[in-house]
């Protein structure tokens, strides 16, 4: 049994935090956040008094690249393998939905 004890009103802020929509029969879920917790909580017992607080592990500076143009595709090379375009532009699915909530406009 978990010692953290996370309220249903928790449960259901941090489950609206993430966006989850939890059906009743997965309200095993909130013990399992519950256990989560006591796991990081052992952190705490740690004496970290003299460690210095971490930014980036492995010591890299600025990894970008430089932005150098180079040679491409042209424009009617890229869309040669595309099975649908227009226009010069790919046609695809939509994927912001359409009022109603398809994101097909009921066509495919």
């Amino acid at each position: 049994m978990s010692k953290t004890v996370i309220t249903d009103d928790q449960f259901a802020h941090i489950a609206k935090l993430s966006r989850l929509s939890i059906n009743p029969d997965e309200k095993f879920i909130k013990d399992q956040l519950s256990e989560a917790s006591d796991y990081v909580e052992v952190l705490n017992e740690l004496n970290t008094e003299k460690v210095l607080p971490t930014y980036q592990v492995n010591h890299k500076k600025n990894i970008l690249r430089d932005d150098v143009v180079t040679p491409s595709f042209t424009q009617e090379q890229a869309l040669s393998q595309a099975p649908k375009s227009s226009n010069g532009y790919f046609v695809t699915f939509a994927t912001i939905p359409a009022k109603g909530g398809s994101t097909s406009g009921g066509k495919k």
